[in-house]
């Protein structure tokens, strides 16, 4: 044997067992579990690698092997098999708890890909890694045998080890089989639930001609958020290949889109300024409904709103708690919290950078409205950015005081019933459309620019007063269109069945990417969920009614859903003109504007 070949680590068990203990405190029996779940583990990756690569792997069960003689218990498996350093790093604390019931612990593992090794424990707290030169080639698969303490000798009867299973087990997706120690090459299978499935042929020639995405485990997996989805990649090594595997990406797809979410009311209202001449604008409100949200009714302003209401937008891509908040289009104009179901507005006060002297000119912002559940309170995010309205050759006769700084960051606060300002220190990317905007889950989220040609999601928590950047995905292949500028790419920010959503496009195509956020911040957690188009007649997606229709307008100014689920278009016979529209989601609610 090489002395190269061996690895002696000292630590890693140390701290491993301590985590075990702490983990499993003295419920002892899980070992047999955590152990064939790593079994299983190995079973399901040569599954996956099967349908890829063509790795035979006809062997789809688990052994168990127990020795009375020997004090020993044997857990063995025909998996993807563990290389020399999974073996040193990789074990998981669920390994370590073979030792709630073994002094002593000896893996035998040989990856598809690798050679053979051998993992053996020390006595104290370290163990050895060493190549196995009595390998016999190929093999493919893993032996853990357990050497147990005295007292812990019940785990080898098969009384026991049945009921463990049928206790823990049963209903796991492979064969376990359990050795007869009195009669040479006699197994029985011991699971339950294969033994039920046995008794129908027909059901077990059908699961043997199945791919993995047909078995239970997978199609459960694509029923849950994406975020947890990706944290169960850490669980097993195989589900860390399911957005590799087309069919699998088709049933998440699937159910991603067409399960309702909470996000999503019965009603739309959808917003639409248009210009009616050189420097007037006029807003049109439409109620939406329906199952695809294809009733469309025209509404008239509350009529206690002020002559301005051609120049407001809604902020955010949906109310909250029933409230929208009103934002004006020029400067130096109010912006409101509104109700619709019981009718109720309130103006939110100026700030003191409100009042600004003639020489200054100031542009509002409006980035977010939202809601802080730990004190209970409403919240608007604004940006302000001051210039000097006079010549250049006057700044020397220009007073000096806080309206010469750049821009200001500004939150207002309904239970206080005040503006504070946002100690940021610059560098925020801006949002200069009415769109791209929305609230989700304590915090709000928009898409801003840097020097107009930078992108990134800006997202500011609203309890804690921090904000974070996130960039945006590599989402269209670069080989798709000759000489693509990706700071050309045409991206739009929604809300997509409570998920941040993107849906980008390059200039002059149909063709939309969609892809979506599971963790702010981090750029490498984008994932593609799906490409359509092209489309014909499409000019740009204006808002996202439900989990299955995003809204358009056309070239010709009309506006039609999309289906994600069918692709099917459809046009609503509603003409806008200009790209200043909104779809908001809405929920009636009857909670009160009030102040502290």
């Amino acid at each position: 044997m090489a002395n190269d070949e061996m690895l002696v680590f000292k630590d890693v068990m140390s701290l491993a067992l301590r985590q075990m203990n702490k983990t499993f405190y003295s419920n002892k029996e899980v070992f047999l579990r955590e152990l064939i779940n790593n079994a299983l583990n190995a079973l399901d990756q040569v599954q996956f690698e099967g349908n890829t690569h063509k790795i035979i792997s006809d062997d789809r069960l688990i052994r168990l092997v127990p020795h009375k003689a020997n004090k020993t218990l044997s857990i063995i498996d025909f998996g993807i098999g563990l290389t020399k350093e999974d073996l040193a790093y990789n074990l998981g604390v669920g390994f370590y708890s073979a030792y709630l019931v073994a002094y002593k612990v000896i893996v035998t593992s040989k990856h598809n890909d690798h050679d053979q090794y051998i993992w053996e424990s020390q006595p104290d707290a370290s163990f050895i890694v060493t190549k196995d030169i009595n390998a016999q080639q190929p093999s493919r698969g893993t032996n853990i045998t357990l050497f147990l303490y005295d007292n812990q000798l019940e785990y080898l009867e098969e009384t026991t080890i049945r009921n463990l299973i049928i206790k823990n087990c049963q209903h796991i997706s492979h064969q376990i089989y359990l050795s007869n120690e009195n009669k040479k090459d006699d197994w029985q299978l011991i699971n339950i639930w294969f033994q039920n499935q046995e008794r129908d042929n027909n059901f077990l020639a059908q699961r043997h001609m199945n791919h993995v995405l047909d078995d239970l485990v997978p199609s459960i997996l694509s029923k849950l958020p994406l975020k947890s989805l990706k944290r169960f990649g850490c669980v097993r090594r195989s589900w860390t290949l399911l957005f590799e595997n087309s069919h699998f990406m088709n049933l998440f797809r699937n159910n991603f889109i067409c399960n309702y979410h909470s996000y999503y009311g019965d009603e739309c209202i959808f917003l639409n300024l248009t210009q009616v001449h050189q420097n007037l604008c006029k807003s049109s409100l439409f109620l939406s409904s329906g199952e695809r949200f294809q009733n469309m009714e025209k509404l008239p302003w509350p009529s206690q709103f002020p002559d301005i209401i051609g120049q407001l937008y809604i902020l955010g891509s949906s109310s909250i708690h029933g409230i929208f908040c009103l934002q004006a289009q020029y400067r130096r104009q109010h912006a409101y919290l509104w109700n619709p179901t019981i009718n109720e507005f309130m103006v939110i006060p100026p700030s003191p950078f409100d009042y600004v002297p003639d020489y200054v000119d100031v542009v509002i912002l409006y980035h977010g409205f939202g809601y802080d559940c730990v004190r209970n309170d409403y919240k608007v995010i604004r940006q302000l950015s001051f210039a000097n309205v006079t010549d250049d050759d006057d700044d020397d006769q220009l007073p000096h005081d806080r309206f010469t700084a750049g821009c200001v960051w500004e939150m207002y606060s309904l239970r206080s019933n005040s503006w504070t300002n946002l100690q940021f220190g610059g560098g925020i990317p801006e949002c200069y459309e009415v769109n791209n905007k929305f609230y989700l889950e304590g915090m709000c989220h928009w898409w801003g620019y840097q020097d107009h040609f930078i992108e990134h999601l800006v997202s500011f928590d609203l309890i804690n007063n921090v904000w974070m950047m996130t960039p945006p995905p590599l989402d269209i292949p670069m080989d798709t269109y000759d000489k693509l500028e990706m700071y050309l790419v045409n991206r739009e920010l929604f809300l997509l069945n409570g998920s941040i959503a993107l849906i980008s496009n390059y200039p002059q195509t149909t063709t939309f990417y969609v892809s979506i956020l599971i963790e702010v911040g981090k750029k490498e957690t984008w994932t593609k969920l799906l490409v359509f188009g092209p489309i014909p007649y499409i000019r740009f997606p204006i808002g996202i009614g439900n989990m299955s229709n995003i809204l358009f307008q056309t070239d010709d100014g009309d506006l039609a859903w999309f289906d994600l689920s069918t692709h099917v278009l459809q046009k609503l016979g509603v003409n806008v003109q200009g790209r200043f529209s909104q779809l908001v989601v809405y929920k009636e609610s009857l909670i009160r504007i009030e102040k502290e």
